[in-house]
């Protein structure tokens, strides 16, 4: 794909930021941080993303904060609790806290939620229905999963389902 194959308008919601984005233009957008890229009047818009292995992070990962970040993704748990975290890392959560966000670049709660988001989205690629990923994400219900998605994505689940294709 080439910058002529891309058409549409985008807008880019990012860091309580909304741009609307050029065609044929590149953007970064740092690692594990809250977006949405949604069209102009529900116009079609095509895009291609291309992801860097630690593109951002010149220095290596602090080993805590990469313990942290796995104990996260592998941790199934219908609430986040910096205390269990902090403890099975054996350091002081509120360090942990300024540790990881130094390294990671979002805060534990942050990269939590965002983690969920991804879970979610992947469910909905892959055509789970909620129920299955209520059960697989721990949440308390389908209303939850479904206000914690539209809160965090802008659009409800349903309304991603419908607009994700696959080329």
């Amino acid at each position: 794909m080439t910058a002529k194959d891309m058409s549409g308008v985008p807008v880019c919601w990012m860091n309580s930021y909304l741009k609307v984005l050029s065609a044929g233009n590149c953007y970064v957008i740092p690692p594990y941080t809250p977006h949405t890229l949604s069209s102009v009047e529900s116009e079609r818009f095509s895009y291609f993303v291309l992801c860097f292995k630690n593109f951002c992070a010149q220095k290596k990962i602090n080993e805590m904060a990469a313990s942290a970040k796995t104990y996260i993704e592998t941790t199934s748990s219908s609430e986040f609790n910096i205390d269990a975290l902090s403890k099975a890392m054996h350091i002081n959560k509120y360090h942990l806290d300024r540790l990881f966000k130094e390294q990671i670049g979002v805060t534990p709660y942050q990269f939590y939620i965002s983690h969920r988001i991804k879970k979610i989205r992947q469910g909905l690629h892959t055509h789970l229905t909620l129920s299955d990923l209520v059960f697989d994400l721990n949440f308390s219900d389908q209303s939850h999963l479904c206000n914690t998605f539209k809160k965090h994505m802008g659009i409800s689940q349903m309304q991603y389902a419908r607009s994700y294709q696959r080329d």
